[in-house]
């Protein structure tokens, strides 16, 4: 058995749950999907210098996310290289169709300014959009433990790629 199977919506939990803090393999980052990507977040205007932040509505609303991008083609195919001698991280970005419409997400959009080549944060308001469907998901992933073991995967981030 390899990386690239099914996971169950409680290892996917708990994969989240252990990867909250957790240094990064071979990183200096910390996990942070549920700190900065769900409901927990404390505050979702925080991040000024991003032009879209976005968080899911609910933790549930993540781990369906995740669960979909995990078991697409294309995130099977990115586990899959995970499986060779060291590959040790993927990146998994997927547009939701069985669970398109049923997953939501809070979006801040702040204004940016070009100058000198370079997109900086602006004056002005901030927009917040609330429970908007979540129509794409990024999921990155890094291997923490043999592929046969329960949760052996570090999901370092989950975030809504793009919504409608």
């Amino acid at each position: 058995m390899g990386y690239d199977r099914n996971y169950t919506r409680e290892e996917i939990h708990q994969i989240l749950c252990l990867s909250e803090r957790r240094q990064r393999p071979g990183g200096i980052h910390h996990g942070h999907a549920i700190a900065r990507h769900s409901e927990q977040r404390e505050d979702p205007f925080d991040r000024r210098q991003i032009k879209q932040d976005s968080t899911f509505a609910g933790r549930k609303d993540q781990i369906l996310a995740i669960q979909e991008a995990l078991h697409d083609p294309v995130g099977q195919a990115e586990l899959a290289k995970l499986n060779t001698h060291g590959v040790d991280s993927c990146t998994i970005t997927v547009q939701l169709s069985a669970q398109l419409g049923k997953i939501k997400a809070n979006v801040v959009h702040s204004p940016m300014a070009k100058v000198a080549k370079k997109w900086v944060a602006a004056q002005g308001p901030q927009q917040y959009l609330q429970k908007v469907d979540v129509t794409a998901v990024f999921v990155l992933v890094d291997k923490v433990l043999p592929a046969p073991s329960w949760a052996p995967l570090h999901i370092q981030t989950a975030y809504p790629k793009d919504y409608r």
